[in-house]
């Protein structure tokens, strides 16, 4: 019996090492808005990613035959090989590649990637965490990350939603200060909080959620403003 898409998902997320939440946290980077449970529903079946998603999947999980690995088929230059033959004709392609007289130099040569740092304990959009700065990852950002934006933070929690959901990448702006209604990173008496700035209170967007008063003598400090 062949295996669903949802099986084939779950089985490459796992040769990666990947949770489901790391998924989810590179789909977001991609410009999706998911979630871990997002990721389980799709390989459960309950649900499909869409075609866009599907396609980031397979960039993800770096997939070059999807006809071969999701419908069988036996096309394209694999259309005949096992998994070993596969890896071999991989690495046969890899050694052409470095050969001038095979290359086709008259594309014009891919920009470097932008890179940001992107931290590893989580701005919390709920409780409330520690930023921790000197523990982070670099990643690469997709072109339509707003140019502005210095560091990526990993939010933890529902407090922002509908807006930012819980395991969303958001890109941040370094400011020291932020406009009444600007959403931002705060750090609040050694806490990080992502919230909006009202008037002497940072506000979460969930109304299950109370706003958090600033007093006079709370250490508050801005990490920066959410550009995207």
């Amino acid at each position: 019996m062949s295996k669903s898409i949802g099986e084939i998902l779950a089985g490459l997320r796992k040769a990666k090492k990947y949770m489901q939440k790391d998924v989810a946290a590179k789909l977001s980077a991609h410009g999706f808005n998911v979630n871990a449970k997002t990721i389980y529903n799709w390989e459960k079946g309950i649900s499909q990613p869409s075609i866009p998603q599907f396609l980031s999947l397979c960039d993800i999980f770096e997939v070059d035959d999807v006809l071969w690995l999701f419908s069988g088929l036996h096309k394209g230059p694999y259309a005949g090989l096992n998994q070993a033959g596969r890896e071999k004709a991989r690495e046969f392609i890899d050694l052409v590649f470095r050969i001038a007289e095979y290359r086709d130099d008259t594309e014009e040569p891919s920009q470097a990637p932008r890179l940001l740092r992107l931290y590893d304990l989580p701005a919390s959009a709920g409780p409330g965490a520690f930023l921790d700065e000197s523990t982070f990852e670099m990643i690469e950002v997709p072109a339509y990350v707003p140019s502005d934006a210095d560091f990526a933070l990993r939010v933890s929690g529902d407090s922002m939603e509908p807006l930012i959901q819980d395991g969303q990448i958001i890109f941040i702006s370094k400011q020291q200060t932020l406009e009444i209604g600007d959403i931002g990173v705060f750090g609040l008496n050694g806490d990080s909080y992502v919230k909006k700035l009202g008037r002497g209170e940072l506000i979460s967007l969930n109304p299950g959620y109370s706003p958090i008063s600033i007093c006079d003598f709370d250490s508050v400090h801005v990490f920066g403003k959410v550009v995207g």
